[in-house]
């Protein structure tokens, strides 16, 4: 992308982020040029937060484990994933449930970047049909849901989302840090933003996003 491109993208996101009388700051970069991973490796990413996300709602994790490794999908998971796959429920604790819950949030943008759902809004929750487009592991449905999706949207598309939400989170961070409270809720953002910045980067780690502002 050109720096022209780039700044577009940033000042149409200041005009918006203007409009629904969120505060912005100009001085804040561009982001680096997308290096967008493939539909396999989202695909993989996808299929993993949606089984571990069961584990917050008192899955057994015995389960969860096996039916990663029965649709060959534990290639695909986070050293911290591996290690929470390890233990049994009674051993997790309360911040590492927390985490897993939260998946929700980031699995709801890869949707939105795989076109499984069509819009990202910042001010709304994942919606109540999530579970219905995604494989039903209570049921021991297989991977399908996830397995067929076959294309993301283009990368100038995911760059200027993952903007917008670059941009909401500085405001966020900076409401939180003057004793007030955002508009929009930090989590949700914070978890949209770095499942979109290990969207775009290939070469990031997903349990060491860069998440600064």
């Amino acid at each position: 992308m050109t720096i022209e491109e780039k700044n577009a993208i940033k000042e149409a996101n200041i005009k918006q982020i203007e409009a629904k009388n969120y505060r912005f700051t100009a001085w804040l970069p561009v982001l680096e040029d997308p290096n967008t991973r493939s539909i396999d490796a989202v695909r993989g990413r996808m299929s993993v937060m949606n089984a571990l996300i069961n584990i917050s709602f008192e899955a057994p994790v015995e389960i969860i484990r096996n039916w990663i490794d029965h649709h060959g999908l534990s290639k695909h998971l986070s050293k911290w994933e591996q290690e929470i796959l390890q233990k049994d429920n009674d051993a997790l604790s309360d911040r590492e449930l927390n985490s897993l819950r939260w998946y929700l949030e980031g699995l709801w943008a890869l949707m939105w970047a795989t076109e499984l759902v069509d819009n990202l809004d910042e001010t709304a929750w994942c919606g109540d049909h999530m579970a219905s487009l995604l494989p039903n592991l209570e049921r021991n449905e297989n991977n399908e849901k996830i397995d067929r999706l076959s294309s993301l949207k283009s990368g100038n598309e995911i760059y200027a989302m993952l903007d917008f939400y670059y941009r909401l989170h500085w405001y966020c961070v900076d409401e939180r840090l003057k004793g007030k409270q955002a508009l929009i809720n930090e989590g949700l953002v914070y978890e949209r933003r770095k499942a979109l910045e290990w969207l775009i980067n290939k070469d990031s780690d997903w349990d060491d996003i860069e998440m600064g502002t």
